[in-house]
């Protein structure tokens, strides 16, 4: 009996091998493509993800510089009604003292005799004094505008620290050095007198509870000094490019500084202090404004305001005006 045997086909083991290689390379091919497509996909993603971010962070900034700016205008209104106020007292204020002026200058017409003359010729002189610090007062509460002229730093501080005298607590002991240079700087010297006051009230709080010492000094500093020195502050207002720029382009500057020894500042804190409403006074005690408001003086100037501390030392603020060349 014959057997019936299928047909076998036998393919070269050689063919085999090189259609497996060549399959193996589509395939390798194949993932390649299939991974750059994804990778490229990836980045795309994360590009546009990316712009995204930036798209959000920068909405949310403008918000929050809109808030804070309204917030702003909110409280400064509250203290031009304040200013107003005030004008309105001294106003007020400066009518008896007129009368007074006028039956001193009576009775020193009428006295009888040398003593009483000269008790009597006392009242005048100390009513023409009051009348001139009223006058200060109501300069540094209310102003219609502002007016920038070329003034010397130097005398206008000192006009102003006899105003801080007269406001200091009594355990507080002031000195002040002054520089042998004449500052000539252009400027508001309204709004430098603020700053000062501002620098003031913050170094009274700060001295409440520890140190009874103020140092105020001006001196002229080169843009060199400021760059290169370990005595210039540690924090600053002054957008560090728009600083750059001033550095390089203004040679010699007025500075003033105003020196504590009271409680310090902590360094993390140093940035945030010439944030509008950032306070590091207890609450109800300052409405975080004041440095905010001096940084945004020095920055119009042209200048900076800067601050150096040393926890449980006390605390030095910088003010930094460009001289008039």
């Amino acid at each position: 009996m014959q057997s019936d045997h299928s047909p076998q086909i036998t393919i070269p083991s050689q063919d085999l091998a090189e259609e497996n290689r060549n399959l193996l390379g589509e395939l390798e091919t194949a993932y390649k493509n299939m991974e750059m497509i994804l990778n490229q996909s990836d980045r795309e993603k994360a590009i546009a993800y990316e712009a995204l971010q930036q798209k959000f962070q920068a909405l949310e900034d403008l918000y929050d510089e809109m808030t804070r700016k309204e917030n702003m205008l909110i409280h400064l209104e509250k203290l031009s009604s304040i200013g107003q106020f005030i004008a309105e007292i001294v106003h007020e204020l400066k009518n008896p003292l007129t009368v007074i002026s006028g039956h001193a200058e009576v009775a020193l017409l009428i006295a009888e005799s040398e003593d009483l003359r000269d008790q009597v010729g006392k009242i005048p002189k100390q009513v023409k004094r009051m009348s001139h610090l009223l006058d200060r007062f109501w300069r540094m509460a209310y102003k219609g505008k502002e007016d920038f002229s070329l003034f010397d730093l130097n005398e206008n501080l000192r006009d102003c620290l006899s105003t801080v005298e007269i406001i200091k607590p009594k355990k507080i002991d002031m000195t002040s050095s002054f520089c042998n240079d004449t500052l000539i700087v252009q400027g508001d010297p309204y709004q430098i007198s603020q700053v000062i006051l501002n620098l003031a009230k913050n170094a009274f709080d700060a001295m409440e509870n520890r140190g009874n010492s103020i140092r105020v000094e001006t001196k002229k500093v080169s843009s060199h000094w400021m760059q290169t020195s370990k005595e210039f502050g540690q924090a600053y207002c002054q957008n560090e490019a728009t600083w750059v720029v001033i550095l390089e382009e203004t040679d010699q500057f007025a500075l003033v500084e105003f020196s504590d020894n009271g409680n310090g500042i902590q360094p993390e804190l140093l940035g945030d202090l010439f944030q509008a409403f950032f306070t590091t006074k207890d609450r109800g005690k300052g409405t975080g404004l004041g440095l905010s408001i001096s940084s945004d003086i020095a920055m119009r100037h042209g200048g900076n305001l800067a601050v150096k501390s040393v926890p449980g030392m006390g605390t030095t603020f910088q003010l930094i005006l460009p001289l008039d060349s």
